[in-house]
């Protein structure tokens, strides 16, 4: 395993050493569709449009398989209080409020379709929000990439007055179970994974 910590949420993140940095322009596709703002609003629900998320990790795998290239990468960013409404930072309700949209908005691409819900659990007590989503997403240009079918999750969590967003995102199922398997621990001592379980796959890779 490699291990990343964070002082500001007290986050020891640790992922398989398999996943390795990603270059600049992974890294640019992996964070197009955030919707983290650089500055707050008094009175405002939600983040402004912007560059307001820092970027604490990308890694990420690519490898050639039976069916072409098997691609996952594995993206962590930290919203910092500075960025937040300052009504979000005075209450629960609200920071779910916010928190939704987050992971909602970023699995709402063309060509994709969600799978199942919004829904929390919890990592150490902190509630996680999470949403999913799979199909084969719509080029921006003339030029479609091949037609595999991927499937990227989104994961938002507040830790003293930050937010921290996972987007994890693959063409492979192993692949990108193996990614959402990382551990994570806020300061308690026992790591959990990133995500509980394993995502079935109700469209087939």
């Amino acid at each position: 395993m490699q291990v990343l910590k964070d002082a500001d949420v007290h986050l020891t993140f640790s992922y398989a050493a398999d996943l390795q940095p990603m270059d600049a322009k992974s890294l640019a596709d992996a964070t197009s569709n955030s919707r983290f703002g650089a500055d707050s609003d008094e009175n405002s629900d939600t983040t402004q449009p912007g560059a307001c998320g820092k970027v604490l990790l990308s890694v990420g795998k690519v490898a050639q398989g039976s069916h072409g290239t098997v691609w996952g990468i594995l993206t962590m960013f930290d919203v910092a209080p500075a960025c937040l409404p300052p009504k979000v930072l005075k209450s629960r309700k609200a920071m779910d409020a916010l928190l939704k949209p987050l992971v909602t908005g970023g699995t709402t691409v063309l060509g994709m379709m969600p799978v199942g819900a919004e829904s929390v659990y919890l990592i150490q007590g902190y509630r996680v929000h999470f949403m999913a989503a799979q199909g084969q997403p719509v080029a921006k240009t003339d030029l479609q990439p091949t037609e595999q079918l991927q499937t990227v999750a989104h994961m938002a969590v507040a830790v003293d007055n930050h937010i921290v967003l996972w987007k994890v995102e693959s063409n492979n199922a192993k692949l990108l179970n193996h990614m959402l398997a990382s551990q994570v621990d806020f300061g308690a001592g026992t790591p959990q994974p990133l995500f509980p379980g394993r995502l079935q796959n109700d469209l087939q890779f």
